[in-house]
């Protein structure tokens, strides 16, 4: 069972969206913490309680948040659009942002739940599966923000008795993804007959369904519930998928001509990294929680509602 009353910071985004329309489904009562610019699904009306901010510091979110809540989902974050990069918004966000939250949750007596990410890994030397201790990043601003942001949040939680468990979610795709991420990308093109420029796609990564990673979510607050304490899992299949084996099987599933997605046409972007791919192990052994929907399985679903979604438009 989710918990009764939860608070979803970054629901407008991708994962965001996902998680609260599973945790309406589940009968949860859902607190969205929003910019006032925020477009929200127009299903969620008078379905979920929308607080508008612009000040996220402590005192801010205290004069806003007034009702104690069982769990915090931070999935907000500031630099996944490669220009985002003004570094004080970054550090508010992805630093100070989770910190507040978890003083909150120290006084409301509630648990929180906080989305990482891959980008926090340092890049490998060779190409073993990254642990949950391997090396952080030291030098790229995203990166090392969301890792600065959800070592602090653990070690405030662990010394105020808060549970708090960190999900450092590998590439998670699936329906709802911002245009300009690679899934949509290629679907929009595709689906129109055109070329699709992407880069060369020799970057290898663990592509995770949408589905599986809310679920890895919604059993780590559970966990949290009964055990408290602090912890660190990779949301990882363990399994490696270069990007341009991903475009292959999209234009599989939409039985589009492989000549149609045009390799090479753009150059790497500058925080690429040829070799990502995560040990689900731990997360495994420690919450019984495996990726339950392959890659092809997993495209093809994905394709799927984003064609339905089109065709509405």
């Amino acid at each position: 069972m989710p918990a009764a009353n939860v608070l979803v910071t970054g629901a407008s985004g991708f994962i965001g969206a996902h998680l609260v329309a599973r945790l309406l489904s589940e009968g949860s009562h859902v607190t969205v913490l929003a910019r006032p610019s925020s477009v929200l699904p127009k299903e969620w009306h008078d379905r979920v309680s929308v607080v508008a901010c612009n000040d996220f510091s402590e005192n801010g979110l205290r004069r806003l948040l007034r009702e104690p809540l069982d769990t915090v989902f931070h999935l907000a974050a500031y630099g996944v659009r490669p220009n985002h990069r003004d570094i004080d918004e970054m550090i508010a966000i992805n630093v100070g942002l989770p910190d507040a939250l978890v003083r909150l949750c120290a006084d409301w007596r509630a648990r929180m739940v906080m989305a990482g990410t891959f980008s926090e890994y340092r890049s490998p030397s060779s190409r073993d599966l990254l642990t949950e201790a391997s090396p952080l990043e030291p030098g790229k601003l995203y990166g090392s923000s969301k890792a600065a942001g959800g070592l602090m949040a653990g070690a405030i939680a662990n010394s105020g008795g808060t549970g708090f468990r960190l999900l450092r979610l590998f590439k998670v795709y699936g329906a709802g993804e911002a245009s300009h991420r690679l899934l949509p990308a290629l679907v929009d093109g595709l689906a129109k007959q055109e070329r699709v420029a992407i880069s060369a796609g020799t970057q290898v990564l663990d592509f995770v369904y949408i589905d599986d990673v809310i679920e890895a979510m919604l059993r780590a607050d559970a966990h949290c519930r009964e055990k408290g304490g602090i912890a660190t899992w990779n949301v990882a299949t363990g399994r490696a998928h270069s990007v341009r084996e991903f475009a292959e099987r999209v234009a599989a599933a939409m039985n589009a001509h492989p000549s149609l997605l045009g390799f090479g046409t753009i150059g790497m972007r500058k925080d690429d990294e040829p070799w990502l791919v995560g040990s689900p192990d731990l997360l495994r052994s420690e919450l019984g929680w495996q990726p339950s929907i392959g890659l092809d399985e997993g495209v093809r679903a994905a394709v799927a509602a984003l064609r339905r979604f089109q065709s509405q438009q």
